[in-house]
């Protein structure tokens, strides 16, 4: 089984909901409209909510109480908005994965980890904001979950973690594919832009250039927040090389702005949603 079989046979199981199909269609639509797109999600009771919420947070410290979705779609943009969408749709369609083999909470933990590291790192080296870095990182091991349902005893294995060993490097002896080349394949199937899909094609090994950037900041931001929830068995350097980092001119400090700002500002995130619903931005 390759990684396409793999995430075609949870394709119906792990789908995003329609709501969430249909908003993501009208943002991808380049004539969309923020009325139209406000209307559905009011339809979604939960949604609603949640953007409210986000809206009304500390993390946007807008000077007055947002009242209406339409005016939440205004002060946070498409971008937030869409982010905010798949990212809900995600949490929603993998709600239902056994809680005996992982841990969802700490699985979303350490993915939105990835995703802020990565943002920072991103704004620090001066990518253009329209790049999606944040959602390829929030997404970038969904595969991982794909592995739980179809096949949970090498999800097991898997999840246990050596010194010395890479965790890419043993999913590709005990599967003949990554998390990450999973990650890809479900993410085709959700019809995600390529822009978001891209950069995952080459998380665990990507070319060391400068134009490469993008997917090497995703790289090293990945193996920053894997490093720092087990830190009884990474280094940072045990998952990436050095050379990165001389590739990218980042300093050890650049890295530990970097986690200081996804801590902090996970933290306000996690504090904004239900944890009992797996509900994340």
């Amino acid at each position: 089984m390759n990684a396409a079989e793999c995430a075609r046979q949870v394709g119906d199981i792990f789908a995003l909901p329609d709501t969430c199909l249909k908003i993501k269609s009208i943002i991808d639509d380049d004539i969309s409209d923020i009325d139209e797109i406000a209307e559905l999600i009011s339809y979604d009771p939960v949604l609603s909510s949640k953007l409210l919420r986000l809206a009304n947070s500390a993390l946007y410290n807008f000077p007055k109480q947002v009242e209406t979705v339409q005016k939440a779609v205004q002060v946070l943009g498409e971008t937030q908005v869409y982010n905010l969408v798949v990212a809900s749709g995600a949490a929603e369609a993998f709600a239902s994965v056994k809680p005996d083999i992982i841990a969802l909470d700490k699985f979303w933990e350490h993915s939105i980890n990835t995703a802020l590291i990565a943002k920072h790192l991103a704004f620090h080296l001066g990518v253009k904001k329209d790049e999606p870095i944040y959602l390829s990182g929030l997404l970038h091991n969904l595969g991982e979950l794909v592995v739980v349902q179809v096949k949970p005893d090498i999800a097991q294995v898997c999840a246990q973690y050596k010194k010395g060993k890479k965790p890419w490097a043993k999913q590709q002896e005990l599967l003949g594919f990554t998390y990450a080349d999973c990650t890809v394949e479900l993410l085709k199937l959700w019809q995600l832009p390529d822009r978001i899909i891209q950069p995952l094609k080459q998380l665990n090994q990507p070319e060391y250039s400068a134009a490469n950037k993008v997917n090497l900041i995703l790289h090293l931001a990945s193996c920053l927040a894997l490093s720092e929830a087990n830190p009884e068995v990474f280094q940072l350097y045990d998952l990436a090389d050095k050379q990165i980092m001389e590739v990218l001119d980042l300093s050890k400090d650049d890295l530990h702005d970097a986690s200081s700002f996804a801590f902090l500002e996970g933290m306000s995130i996690l504090s904004l949603l239900n944890p009992a619903l797996f509900s994340i931005f």
